[in-house]
Formats: structure tokens, C-alpha cells, sequence
């Protein structure tokens, strides 16, 4: 049901779960949890839709804003958090991932990858995204599958990322969040401070700001916090009456670790053969859902060469260079301030005159019909579609792509969210953020290049051209994803060595847990989201003693 501040000013109700933030994480855990028969509340600091109003809670400071985006992008401070923005790409981590590797320091989850298969299963179903299916000859049985003929081998093989519809969490579960009378959601309810007992020990209540400046103490049960990995750390960090360097911070881990994923196009890869040999479109399995091919730095490959996890996309060709002589790629340039800054980051800033631009619409106004043949295209399945066309792809007449990489950054302790001397509008320290790339990342991401151009060259499958300079400028100035918030709160079997345990609770604090990737101790390959859903699975079978999610009983309506 839906609740309001004034309901929890005038009750003294504790419920078994207070879920702090109404994303991805909280809107799946709430459900869960429901379904397991227990009382929540789920408190969503933001209201119906994003506003300007609720994205300056979210501004921070930069080290280097450079490199760095402004902090109040790539998050939504409203109910359904930022699945209203996500893009819906879907991969679970690698077992490889969850090792203790002794190239990469800092590596090792207290558990394997086991401990989370099954609830991988339950993150596919509730993303949307179709079977865990992730090699082409599982997803798409009878199709091609290496992206290119004769690419794959021990080193280099190519594998299937999937992708949601992309699902709003809120869409996905709000009819039966609101129809429960186990569920209470309340909007516009920002936490301020999370109060723990006078020993430390526990979470005595979390101070919730009104809208009439007034303060509200709501208890429960036990607390998990699901605010995304900047938010869950900056309360974290702010909650420090009790413990002076913020809750979970005894052996001054919280906030380091800072990672995200290094993700830009750098070389060109020319496949041999016929183009139309390339499979470097979207594809549909058959439950509709659209997976994409690309490749994957096998297991064997980073344990040879001590490299981190990497996989690599065909991709566009800068879309602002009017010398391309595309119109898609023309008028995707000249419409790109319409677009959210979360996806238009993705064009590279450079100049371009007004004679550049000219030159754009005249690849506009040479191709007229096959521009309106894209648009249509375009309308059909993605604006109008409930299961969307992730992005644009286009192939090459000759065979030759610009080259995406996406790769796994190793955990850095200098590499730190604190505190900002900025207060918001609300008294809350704003976060400063130091975002920092080792020479790990960047010898990795090389040896990775370099590994993939000698395979493609000895099986005969193409060549690799690119400049060594420019990939690690690229990496450095282009490379973070702003989205990807991760390492902050690390889990660990020793409290001397991060946040949370391997159930998420926090050290020392035995009620207090946390929903984000902000605790994941590696940052792997892939996108968080899956492996975020697979963990609050896993959080709910611990809160609530629960297996096999069943439907909400619901009121009628």
C-alpha cells in the first residue's frame, strides 16, 4: 500500500524490514520479502518522477571533473531509482570473478559463484531478460555462433549479453506493492541518519526528513539500505555520531575501492571475409528477448597473461566526424542534446564548425530514404515497443567496425568516495568524490588489444589497428561508466578487510544490511544490475527464511 510521513508521525508501528531507497535493489526486496509473509517499509526519498528539484540532492564534489561526470547524472532520485534510465543490459559475473586472484589485488568474494546460480535465475525473471542463457549455441541454437567466422578459440571466444525490456522496477512490481497489505511505500521521505544503539551494536531507528522541516524516527525490525552505491555510502559515511568515522568504517574501508567499469571505443578490428559474415546485430532468442554477440577474454586467457576481465563490441564510428558520409550517423549527432546526457555522453565532445555541420546535413539530404527507412525502423521497435531494440548497430560495407571495449577496474583504496565540507538543502554532507585509474587497468587493457590482434591474426579471422597512447587516453579521459557505482561498502569475510559480510549485513552491526553493488569486492566484466538482483535474492532468502518467491496476496482492488 502506499503510505504516507504523516501515517509514520502518528504511529509507533515497527515493522520487520525498513528498506531505505525504491530502485532496482529495494523494489525487488520489498516484493520478496512480502511474498515471505513479513511487514515493510520501504522509504523512497524522491516522488513520482525525476525533477531538477530532487536530482541537486545528488550534486557533489569532483576531484577531477574531467574525467569524472557531475554526480547528480546517471542516478534518478524517484521511485523506481534509476531502472527508470537503465539501458537493461543484462550479464551475470564469471566464476572467475568471484576468485582470489593473485594478480589483482584486493580480488576474492567470501563465496563462489555457486552460491549465487540460482538466484541469477530469479534476477533473469524479474529483469525480464529471458533465460540464463549466455553463449550463442545455448540462446540462439541453429544460428552462427562466433561473431566472426574462425574467431573463436582457448583465448577468445564470443558470448551473448542479454538485455531487459529494459524493465522500470517500478512498472515491473508497483501494482502489487500498492495492492499489499504487507508492503507500505512512502514517497518523498528522504533518510537523514541512521541511529544506532548507544554500544553501536544495532540500528536503534533512521531519522526521516518531512516536508514540513520537521524530523520522524522510524523503526523496525532490521534496516537494509538500497540507495545505490554513492547514497547507501554517503549515509553511511554522514551517520557518524555513534561511530566517528561512519557506520561500517572500524577498519576504514568505507568509500575505498571506488570502481566502476572502463568502457570507450578505441581501433579499428577488420574482419576477413564477406560482411555478411558478421553477426554484429541484435538478435532475437525464441522468447523475443534481443541478445547481442561479442567477445570474451576467456578464463584461460587472464589467468595466462594476468589480465583482468575484458570483453570487446563492434561499435559505430564516431557519429560527429561528418566523414563517415552516414546520414544515421548524421542525424544521430544532430539530435544528440535531445537525448538523455546519460546516453549522449557516449559522442565524443569534439569541435565541430558550422561547416562540419553542413556537412552532416548534406549526409542528411544525399540519403534521404534510407534515413526514413531507419526512422521507421527505429519508431516501430524501439519508441513504440514494450520490449525495446537496445541501440543503434549498423554494419560495414567494408568490413571494418570501430572497436568497444569494456573491462573490469581493479579495486584501488585511493580510489574513494568522502565526505564534502557542502551540505544539501536537507544538512546532509554532499560526497567528494576521488575516481582514480591504476596502472593495472591500463597494462590490462593493453595486453588485452594486444592479445586479441595476435588471435585474430594467427586463426586467419581479421586484424586489430590501434595506438597504444590513445587506447590509455581513451581509457583515462572517456572510459568511466557513469552508472556503475561499485566497491564502497566491499564484502568480506574479515571485518578488517571491508563493510559487509557475506550475507550483507554490516560488520558489528547485526541488523543493518545493504542492497547495492556497492558491495561487490571485484567489479568483473559485466554490468552490475543481474548480480545486484542475484544478491538481494540471496538478502531475501536471509531476512525472511524464504525459497521460491510466490505472488503477493493483494487486496482487492
Amino acid at each position: 500500500m502506499l503510505g504516507s510521513l504523516a501515517d509514520l508521525k502518528n504511529s509507533n508501528e515497527e515493522h520487520d524490514v525498513v528498506i531505505v531507497g525504491g530502485g532496482a535493489a529495494g523494489l525487488t526486496l520489498a516484493h520478496a520479502l512480502g511474498a515471505a509473509g513479513k511487514s515493510i517499509l520501504l522509504l523512497e526519498a524522491g516522488g513520482d518522477k525525476r525533477t531538477k528539484a530532487s536530482q541537486e540532492f545528488y550534486r557533489g564534489e569532483l576531484t577531477d571533473e574531467v574525467v569524472h561526470p557531475p554526480t547528480h547524472n546517471y542516478r534518478v532520485r524517484a521511485i523506481g531509482g534509476t531502472s527508470t534510465i537503465w539501458g537493461g543490459r543484462a550479464i551475470p559475473f564469471d566464476p572467475i570473478d568471484f576468485e582470489k586472484r593473485p594478480w589483482v589485488p584486493g580480488s576474492g568474494w567470501p563465496f563462489g559463484e555457486d552460491r549465487l546460480s540460482s538466484h541469477y535465475t530469479q534476477a533473469m525473471e524479474a529483469s525480464e531478460a529471458g533465460r540464463p542463457e549466455f553463449f550463442p549455441e545455448d540462446a540462439l541454437p541453429g544460428a552462427q555462433k562466433e561473431l566472426a567466422p574462425g574467431l573463436d578459440g582457448e583465448l577468445v571466444r564470443t558470448t551473448i549479453e542479454r538485455f531487459s525490456k529494459p524493465t522500470n522496477f517500478w512498472r515491473r512490481y508497483g501494482e502489487e506493492l500498492t495492492r499489499s497489505d504487507r508492503v507500505k511505500i512512502v514517497k518523498d521521505a528522504p533518510a537523514l541518519h541512521i541511529q544506532l544503539a548507544a554500544n553501536g551494536n544495532s540500528v536503534d531507528w533512521i531519522e526521516v526528513a518531512a516536508p514540513d522541516g520537521s524530523r520522524i524516527k522510524v523503526r523496525g525490525r532490521s534496516y537494509v539500505l538500497a540507495l545505490g552505491g554513492l547514497e547507501t555510502t554517503r549515509l553511511l559515511l554522514a551517520s557518524n555520531d555513534v561511530r566517528p568515522a561512519g557506520i561500517g568504517n572500524d577498519s576504514d574501508h568505507l568509500g575505498r575501492n571506488y570502481m566502476s567499469h572502463l568502457c570507450a571505443t578505441a581501433g579499428t578490428i577488420s574482419f576477413a571475409g564477406s560482411p555478411d559474415g558478421v553477426a554484429y546485430d541484435y538478435a532475437r532468442d525464441d522468447e523475443g528477448i534481443y541478445v547481442r554477440r561479442r567477445l570474451w577474454l576467456t578464463e584461460k586467457a587472464q589467468r595466462d597473461f594476468s589480465l583482468l576481465n575484458t570483453t570487446f563490441r563492434t561499435h559505430l564510428p564516431e557519429p560527429a566526424d561528418p566523414s563517415h558520409g552516414d546520414a544515421i550517423l548524421s542525424a544521430m549527432f544532430l539530435v544528440k542534446d535531445m537525448v538523455l546526457y546519460e546516453y549522449s555522453r557516449k559522442f565524443v565532445e569534439n569541435p565541430v564548425s558550422w561547416g562540419g555541420r553542413l556537412r552532416h546535413v548534406g549526409n542528411i539530404v544525399s540519403q534521404p530514404f534510407r534515413l526514413a527507412s531507419f526512422g521507421t525502423n527505429w519508431l516501430r521497435q524501439r519508441t513504440f515497443a514494450e520490449r525495446k531494440l537496445p541501440s543503434v548497430v549498423l554494419g560495414s560495407r567494408d568490413n571494418r567496425y570501430e572497436l568497444e571495449f569494456h573491462a573490469e577496474q581493479a579495486p584501488n583504496p585511493d580510489s574513494r568516495l568522502t565526505l564534502s565540507t557542502q551540505r544539501d538543502s536537507l544538512g546532509v554532507p554532499r560526497l567528494k568524490i576521488d575516481w582514480r585509474v591504476t596502472e593495472l587497468d591500463l597494462v590490462s587493457l593493453e595486453k588485452s588489444y594486444g592479445l586479441l590482434s595476435r588471435e585474430l591474426a594467427l586463426r586467419g579471422a581479421g586484424r586489430l589497428d590501434f595506438d597504444r597512447d590513445r587506447l590509455v587516453f581513451k581509457a583515462k579521459r572517456h572510459g568511466i561508466v557513469g552508472g556503475h557505482h561499485i566497491g564502497t561498502t566491499r564484502m568480506s569475510t574479515d571485518p578488517k578487510d571491508g563493510v559487509v559480510d557475506a550475507d550483507c549485513r554490516v560488520h558489528g552491526v547485526g541488523n543493518l544490511f545493504v542492497a547495492s553493488a556497492s558491495v561487490f569486492p571485484t567489479s568483473g566484466q559485466a554490468n552490475p544490475t543481474l548480480t545486484l538482483l542475484a544478491l538481494t535474492f540471496r538478502l531475501a532468502e536471509h531476512l525472511g527464511r524464504i525459497g521460491e518467491v510466490q505472488p503477493l496476496q493483494v487486496q482487492a482492488a
